[in-house]
């Protein structure tokens, strides 16, 4: 089965650039090992909404697959990880289905945000 995954936004992230704002992309995994991952949003701050921002996954049929999202922050020297967090894909349908993950940062899984997904099976 290949696991269709669209990134139409991220929102109430925390500003971590002292000076100017967050440029926000979204990296995306079922394996926790290949990652894909969205363009650049420049000067983005607390939230962006992606164009056309489609990823393609191969999954097994009836497995417990997980997609594994993280955002970050891109920086000149290292990318800030601002909050992730990983969704079990057993529920979702094959029909498209929007699907909200609330990122997670530090030991403590304090909110950091959300990303808004669309994800279906073709």
């Amino acid at each position: 089965m290949v696991l269709i995954v669209k990134v139409i936004s991220v929102a109430g992230v925390k500003e971590e650039d002292t000076i100017g704002k967050n440029d926000l992309y979204v990296k995306l995994s079922t394996d926790g090992k290949t990652w894909q991952q969205t363009q650049v949003m420049r000067n983005a701050g607390k939230s962006a909404v992606f164009q056309n921002e489609v990823f393609q996954f191969d999954v097994l049929a009836n497995s417990s697959a997980k997609l594994h999202v993280e955002v970050y922050d891109k920086d000149p020297v290292k990318d800030d990880l601002l909050g992730k967090d990983t969704v079990a894909l057993n529920n979702v349908a094959a029909s498209e289905e929007d699907v909200v993950v609330t990122l997670k940062k530090h030991v403590i899984h304090r909110h950091a945000g959300n990303v808004n997904l669309r994800v279906s099976y073709v």
